[in-house]
């Protein structure tokens, strides 16, 4: 009988220190999400068909997203690349979404380039009609703070000739 106590008693106590545990876990957690801010860029007035579009905060943030080729063929690998300025990236990715066709969402890894910049390649889907408007949101995460930098573009398909 003592044996089956002794084992009641060490089982107790492993859960009251899974219990505090947890709480201080929980704590930590609710700290460092309370604190953190989510920053939303406003859309640029640009043209990614045309140069590099840069979406800017008033404090000096800025993200720089360039699709290049500029012209955007479809169903051909494009290279993504986005500069920043004034901002720790820690981690950076990017998601596409058709604004007027449910084409699924996409999410990309740009990885850091030896010039500061951060890129990947992808193959944007196309669709039935001659053109698609594309929402594109890059997401930095950097300490304390998350950025989000909003881009609208529209994807054409070339001529036939």
């Amino acid at each position: 009988m003592s044996s089956l106590l002794q084992r009641r008693k060490w089982l107790l106590i492993g859960c009251i220190f899974a219990l505090v545990g947890a709480g201080i876990a929980a704590y930590y957690f609710y700290a460092s999400w309370k604190t953190l801010n989510i920053v939303t860029l406003p859309v640029p007035d640009c043209d990614l068909r045309q140069s590099t579009c840069t979406a800017s905060l008033p404090t000096g943030e800025k993200i720089a997203l360039t699709i290049k080729p500029t012209h955007m063929p479809v169903l051909t690998s494009l290279l993504l690349e986005v500069k920043t300025d004034k901002i720790s990236v820690k981690k950076i990715f990017i998601f596409f979404k058709g604004a007027e066709m449910n084409m699924g969402e996409f999410r990309y890894t740009l990885l850091r380039q030896k010039d500061g910049s951060y890129s990947t390649q992808t193959i944007l889907p196309t669709c039935i009609h001659d053109h698609m408007v594309w929402h594109a949101v890059v997401h930095i995460e950097a300490s304390k703070k998350r950025y989000n930098a909003p881009f609208v573009f529209i994807n054409q398909r070339p001529e036939e000739a």
